[in-house]
Protein backbone atom coordinates (compact mmCIF):
# COMPACT_ATOMS: atom_id res chain seq x y z
CA UNK A 1 0.00 0.00 0.00
CA UNK A 2 1.60 3.49 -0.82
CA UNK A 3 0.57 5.84 1.76
CA UNK A 4 2.08 9.00 0.19
CA UNK A 5 1.66 8.74 -3.69
CA UNK A 6 4.17 8.09 -5.83
CA UNK A 7 5.73 11.30 -7.68
CA UNK A 8 5.99 11.44 -11.42
CA UNK A 9 10.24 11.04 -11.14
CA UNK A 10 11.63 7.91 -9.81
CA UNK A 11 13.91 8.96 -7.05
CA UNK A 12 17.55 8.70 -6.81
CA UNK A 13 17.55 6.11 -3.94
CA UNK A 14 14.99 3.75 -2.47
CA UNK A 15 15.42 2.97 1.38
CA UNK A 16 15.14 -0.16 2.11
CA UNK A 17 13.36 -1.75 5.70
CA UNK A 18 12.48 -4.80 7.18
CA UNK A 19 10.68 -4.78 10.81
CA UNK A 20 8.91 -6.63 12.87
CA UNK A 21 6.43 -5.69 15.98
CA UNK A 22 8.60 -2.38 16.28
CA UNK A 23 5.79 0.78 15.45
CA UNK A 24 7.31 2.79 17.73
CA UNK A 25 11.27 2.57 16.43
CA UNK A 26 9.68 3.30 12.72
CA UNK A 27 8.14 6.12 14.14
CA UNK A 28 11.04 7.93 15.16
CA UNK A 29 12.69 6.33 11.76
CA UNK A 30 10.10 7.78 9.56
CA UNK A 31 11.01 11.28 11.43
CA UNK A 32 14.57 10.76 10.39
CA UNK A 33 14.15 10.26 6.97
CA UNK A 34 12.12 13.26 6.96
CA UNK A 35 15.20 15.36 8.66
CA UNK A 36 17.10 14.59 5.02
CA UNK A 37 17.68 16.53 2.11
CA UNK A 38 15.34 16.73 -1.03
CA UNK A 39 12.72 14.22 0.73
CA UNK A 40 12.19 13.94 -3.77
CA UNK A 41 14.67 12.45 -3.63
CA UNK A 42 13.84 8.79 -2.07
CA UNK A 43 11.69 6.81 -1.42
CA UNK A 44 11.07 4.38 2.00
CA UNK A 45 9.91 0.72 0.95
CA UNK A 46 8.87 -1.06 4.38
CA UNK A 47 8.41 -4.62 5.15
CA UNK A 48 6.36 -5.67 8.45
CA UNK A 49 7.02 -9.41 9.49
CA UNK A 50 3.19 -8.63 11.21
CA UNK A 51 -0.33 -9.99 10.58
CA UNK A 52 -2.22 -8.06 7.97
CA UNK A 53 -4.28 -5.84 10.74
CA UNK A 54 -0.89 -5.06 12.60
CA UNK A 55 0.52 -3.84 9.00
CA UNK A 56 -2.57 -1.65 8.17
CA UNK A 57 -2.28 -0.37 11.88
CA UNK A 58 0.96 1.13 11.24
CA UNK A 59 0.11 2.72 8.00
CA UNK A 60 -2.75 4.39 9.51
CA UNK A 61 -0.56 5.66 12.04
CA UNK A 62 1.90 6.73 9.78
CA UNK A 63 -0.63 8.62 8.16
CA UNK A 64 -1.06 10.57 10.62
CA UNK A 65 2.52 12.71 10.12
CA UNK A 66 2.41 12.82 6.32
CA UNK A 67 5.48 12.25 5.46
CA UNK A 68 6.55 14.26 2.06
CA UNK A 69 8.68 11.37 1.04
CA UNK A 70 6.96 8.19 -0.96
CA UNK A 71 5.95 5.28 1.31
CA UNK A 72 5.09 1.88 0.10
CA UNK A 73 4.58 -0.57 2.96
CA UNK A 74 4.02 -4.35 2.99
CA UNK A 75 4.05 -7.44 4.92
CA UNK A 76 1.30 -9.71 6.14
CA UNK A 77 3.38 -12.53 6.91
CA UNK A 78 6.54 -13.81 8.66
CA UNK A 79 9.40 -14.20 6.10
CA UNK A 80 13.36 -14.33 6.87
CA UNK A 81 15.11 -11.25 7.13
CA UNK A 82 16.45 -11.47 3.73
CA UNK A 83 13.37 -12.56 2.23
CA UNK A 84 11.98 -9.11 3.92
CA UNK A 85 13.98 -6.90 2.24
CA UNK A 86 13.81 -8.59 -0.80
CA UNK A 87 10.28 -8.38 -0.63
CA UNK A 88 10.87 -4.24 0.06
CA UNK A 89 13.42 -4.09 -2.61
CA UNK A 90 11.54 -6.13 -5.27
CA UNK A 91 9.58 -2.90 -6.64
CA UNK A 92 12.68 -0.36 -6.05
CA UNK A 93 12.22 2.62 -8.34
CA UNK A 94 15.35 4.08 -7.39
CA UNK A 95 18.56 3.41 -9.05
CA UNK A 96 20.69 2.88 -5.47
CA UNK A 97 19.21 0.23 -2.99
CA UNK A 98 19.93 1.78 0.83
CA UNK A 99 19.53 -1.02 3.16
CA UNK A 100 18.46 0.75 6.61
CA UNK A 101 16.90 -1.47 9.59
CA UNK A 102 14.42 -0.30 11.35
CA UNK A 103 16.37 0.52 14.70
CA UNK A 104 19.21 2.80 12.66
CA UNK A 105 18.63 6.53 12.40
CA UNK A 106 20.19 8.53 9.64
CA UNK A 107 21.78 11.48 10.31
CA UNK A 108 20.06 14.74 8.69
CA UNK A 109 22.19 14.68 4.96
CA UNK A 110 22.98 10.95 5.35
CA UNK A 111 21.00 9.75 1.92
CA UNK A 112 22.20 12.60 0.00
CA UNK A 113 25.77 11.58 0.92
CA UNK A 114 25.12 8.02 -0.23
CA UNK A 115 23.27 9.25 -3.34
CA UNK A 116 26.88 11.15 -4.05
CA UNK A 117 28.89 8.73 -3.05
CA UNK A 118 27.70 6.21 -6.18
CA UNK A 119 27.71 9.38 -8.24
CA UNK A 120 31.55 9.62 -7.89
CA UNK A 121 32.07 5.91 -7.30
CA UNK A 122 30.10 3.84 -9.61
CA UNK A 123 30.15 -0.09 -9.17
CA UNK A 124 30.79 0.23 -5.50
CA UNK A 125 28.91 -0.81 -2.56
CA UNK A 126 28.71 2.06 -0.04
CA UNK A 127 29.05 1.49 3.48
CA UNK A 128 27.81 4.03 6.29
CA UNK A 129 29.46 3.98 9.29
CA UNK A 130 26.56 2.91 12.75
CA UNK A 131 27.23 4.78 16.22
CA UNK A 132 25.53 4.14 19.32
CA UNK A 133 24.16 7.06 21.03
CA UNK A 134 25.37 7.69 24.39
CA UNK A 135 22.61 7.73 26.32
CA UNK A 136 22.89 3.46 25.79
CA UNK A 137 26.95 3.57 26.42
CA UNK A 138 28.30 1.38 28.99
CA UNK A 139 31.86 3.28 30.12
CA UNK A 140 33.87 2.82 27.21
CA UNK A 141 32.38 -0.31 25.83
CA UNK A 142 32.26 0.14 21.73
CA UNK A 143 30.09 -2.10 20.13
CA UNK A 144 30.96 -4.37 17.30
CA UNK A 145 28.99 -2.22 14.89
CA UNK A 146 31.30 0.60 15.83
CA UNK A 147 34.83 -1.55 16.23
CA UNK A 148 35.49 -1.24 11.88
CA UNK A 149 39.30 -0.24 11.49
CA UNK A 150 38.41 -0.38 7.99
CA UNK A 151 35.96 2.86 8.00
CA UNK A 152 38.17 4.78 10.69
CA UNK A 153 40.74 3.99 7.98
CA UNK A 154 38.19 5.43 5.48
CA UNK A 155 38.10 2.25 3.51
CA UNK A 156 35.59 -0.43 3.53
CA UNK A 157 35.76 -4.37 3.05
CA UNK A 158 32.81 -6.69 1.81
CA UNK A 159 32.84 -7.73 6.01
CA UNK A 160 31.40 -4.20 6.82
CA UNK A 161 28.54 -4.56 4.52
CA UNK A 162 25.14 -5.35 6.63
CA UNK A 163 21.53 -4.64 6.44
CA UNK A 164 22.14 -1.51 8.76
CA UNK A 165 23.63 0.83 6.80
CA UNK A 166 24.77 0.12 3.48
CA UNK A 167 24.30 1.12 -0.37
CA UNK A 168 24.61 -1.20 -3.52
CA UNK A 169 23.68 -0.22 -7.53
CA UNK A 170 19.98 -1.60 -7.74
CA UNK A 171 20.99 -2.89 -11.31
CA UNK A 172 23.79 -4.77 -8.89
CA UNK A 173 21.59 -6.19 -6.36
CA UNK A 174 18.95 -7.52 -9.05
CA UNK A 175 22.05 -9.29 -11.27
CA UNK A 176 23.00 -11.45 -7.88
CA UNK A 177 19.60 -12.19 -6.73
CA UNK A 178 19.54 -10.20 -3.52
CA UNK A 179 19.37 -11.86 -0.38
CA UNK A 180 19.13 -15.78 -0.37
CA UNK A 181 15.45 -16.43 0.38
CA UNK A 182 16.58 -19.72 1.91
CA UNK A 183 18.92 -18.40 4.44
CA UNK A 184 17.86 -19.34 7.80
CA UNK A 185 18.57 -18.14 11.64
CA UNK A 186 20.04 -14.99 12.47
CA UNK A 187 23.27 -13.71 11.28
CA UNK A 188 25.23 -14.44 7.72
CA UNK A 189 22.58 -13.35 5.12
CA UNK A 190 24.83 -10.12 5.14
CA UNK A 191 28.47 -11.32 4.42
CA UNK A 192 27.23 -13.86 2.07
CA UNK A 193 24.92 -11.60 0.15
CA UNK A 194 28.40 -9.35 0.16
CA UNK A 195 30.45 -12.08 -1.20
CA UNK A 196 28.58 -12.71 -3.75
CA UNK A 197 28.42 -8.75 -5.00
CA UNK A 198 32.20 -8.90 -4.63
CA UNK A 199 32.16 -11.58 -7.27
CA UNK A 200 30.26 -9.63 -9.61
CA UNK A 201 33.22 -7.37 -9.81
CA UNK A 202 31.70 -4.71 -7.18
CA UNK A 203 34.26 -2.91 -4.51
CA UNK A 204 33.36 -1.47 -1.15
CA UNK A 205 33.99 1.74 0.15
CA UNK A 206 32.99 3.94 2.95
CA UNK A 207 30.48 6.71 2.92
CA UNK A 208 31.46 10.10 4.25
CA UNK A 209 28.53 11.90 5.71
CA UNK A 210 26.80 8.34 5.44
CA UNK A 211 26.94 7.63 9.00
CA UNK A 212 23.17 6.46 11.15
CA UNK A 213 22.56 5.88 15.20
CA UNK A 214 22.18 2.79 15.89
CA UNK A 215 18.99 2.75 18.65
CA UNK A 216 20.37 -0.20 20.41
CA UNK A 217 23.12 -2.67 22.01
CA UNK A 218 24.19 -5.72 20.36
CA UNK A 219 26.79 -6.59 22.93
CA UNK A 220 24.75 -7.37 25.69
CA UNK A 221 23.03 -10.60 23.78
CA UNK A 222 24.98 -13.79 23.73
CA UNK A 223 22.72 -15.77 21.91
CA UNK A 224 22.46 -13.52 18.58
CA UNK A 225 26.55 -13.55 19.19
CA UNK A 226 26.86 -17.46 19.26
CA UNK A 227 24.33 -17.36 16.45
CA UNK A 228 25.90 -15.33 14.34
CA UNK A 229 29.24 -17.49 15.26
CA UNK A 230 27.73 -20.35 13.74
CA UNK A 231 26.09 -18.95 10.80
CA UNK A 232 29.50 -16.91 9.67
CA UNK A 233 31.39 -20.82 9.02
CA UNK A 234 28.21 -21.40 7.16
CA UNK A 235 29.36 -18.41 4.84
CA UNK A 236 32.82 -19.97 4.81
CA UNK A 237 31.79 -23.34 3.98
CA UNK A 238 29.64 -21.75 1.17
CA UNK A 239 32.58 -19.05 -0.22
CA UNK A 240 35.58 -21.02 0.86
CA UNK A 241 37.34 -18.52 -0.91
CA UNK A 242 38.84 -15.33 -0.24
CA UNK A 243 39.74 -15.80 2.90
CA UNK A 244 36.76 -15.50 4.37
CA UNK A 245 37.01 -17.71 7.03
CA UNK A 246 39.75 -15.40 8.68
CA UNK A 247 38.07 -12.17 7.91
CA UNK A 248 34.78 -13.41 9.71
CA UNK A 249 36.98 -14.86 12.68
CA UNK A 250 35.96 -18.07 12.43
CA UNK A 251 39.07 -19.83 10.92
CA UNK A 252 39.39 -23.08 13.02
CA UNK A 253 42.96 -21.91 14.24
CA UNK A 254 41.88 -18.02 14.89
CA UNK A 255 38.64 -19.67 16.89
CA UNK A 256 41.10 -21.92 18.92
CA UNK A 257 43.29 -19.55 20.08
CA UNK A 258 40.66 -17.15 20.93
CA UNK A 259 38.54 -19.87 22.94
CA UNK A 260 41.32 -20.28 25.16
CA UNK A 261 42.45 -16.25 25.73
CA UNK A 262 39.03 -15.62 26.07
CA UNK A 263 38.84 -18.27 29.12
CA UNK A 264 42.38 -17.40 30.38
CA UNK A 265 44.11 -14.36 32.51
CA UNK A 266 44.33 -12.80 28.87
CA UNK A 267 40.74 -12.26 28.52
CA UNK A 268 40.78 -10.97 31.58
CA UNK A 269 42.22 -7.63 30.38
CA UNK A 270 38.55 -7.04 28.57
CA UNK A 271 35.46 -5.41 29.40
CA UNK A 272 33.46 -8.06 31.09
CA UNK A 273 30.37 -8.22 28.28
CA UNK A 274 32.92 -8.10 25.37
CA UNK A 275 34.86 -10.91 26.18
CA UNK A 276 31.19 -12.53 26.98
CA UNK A 277 30.19 -11.67 23.71
CA UNK A 278 33.18 -12.85 22.36
CA UNK A 279 33.50 -16.27 23.82
CA UNK A 280 29.95 -16.50 22.49
CA UNK A 281 30.34 -16.02 18.95
CA UNK A 282 33.49 -18.25 18.80
CA UNK A 283 31.81 -21.29 20.41
CA UNK A 284 29.17 -20.53 18.34
CA UNK A 285 31.58 -20.46 15.20
CA UNK A 286 33.29 -24.02 17.03
CA UNK A 287 29.82 -25.14 16.32
CA UNK A 288 29.67 -24.50 13.46
CA UNK A 289 32.50 -26.20 12.20
CA UNK A 290 31.31 -29.68 14.66
CA UNK A 291 28.42 -29.55 13.11
CA UNK A 292 29.41 -29.74 9.78
CA UNK A 293 31.51 -32.48 10.67
CA UNK A 294 28.32 -34.45 11.70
Amino acid sequence: MNVVAPGVSAPAITVVTASKDRHDTLMRKAEALARQGDPGAFEWRLYLNEPSASVRAFEDRLATITPAFDVEIDGGQVLSVGSARNRAAAAARGRIVLFSDDDCMPDPGAIEAHVAFHERVPGAAGIGRLRLPEHLRVGSRREPFERTVALIAGGALWINFTGANSSVPTAALRAVGGYDPAWDGYGGEDPELALRLRSLGLRFAHVPGGDAVHEGRISDDLDKAFSAGAAHVRVVRRHPRHGTAWLLGVHPVLVALKRAWLRGPGGRLLDPAVRAYERAYADGAAAGWRDGEA
